[in-house]
């Protein structure tokens, strides 16, 4: 049996049915706690806290926006109110990439430990 059969049936082995997966590894309220305790937990705390920041701001100038009277009101909430959906989407993008980065890291270390068991054991052929 040469390495990649050996890899392949290890991989074969190691896999779960969907049933046996912790919600708590898969969920998404677990893996945004993973976010908050991983490597960059003092981003996430800053990110999380400029989200809602952000997100007031963008409530008050659509509040401003309906109660603007001239179009040049209008114009500067609407644009404001645009721009803090903006960057709220894109903290909110953020914040989905480092849980998806954590989860692809998790992966590449099970396969890790993998490729370690196969390594240390003894070749039959030899």
């Amino acid at each position: 049996m040469n390495i990649d059969a050996r890899i392949r049936k290890e991989l074969q082995d190691q896999t779960t049915p969907l049933d046996e997966i912790d919600p708590a590894e898969t969920g998404l309220f677990g893996m945004l706690h993973r976010v908050f305790t991983g490597t960059l937990r003092r981003w996430a705390a800053y990110g999380m806290l400029l989200t809602l920041v952000l997100f007031g701001l963008t409530v008050w100038c659509i509040v401003r926006f309906t109660g603007a009277a001239d179009v040049d009101g209008r114009l500067l909430w609407g644009l404001g109110a645009l721009m803090g959906f903006h960057a709220v989407s894109m903290l909110k993008l953020w914040f989905f990439m480092e849980m998806n980065r954590n989860s692809v890291l998790r992966e590449i270390k099970r396969v890790e430990a993998a490729v370690i068991r196969l390594g240390n054991i003894p070749d039959e052929a030899a």
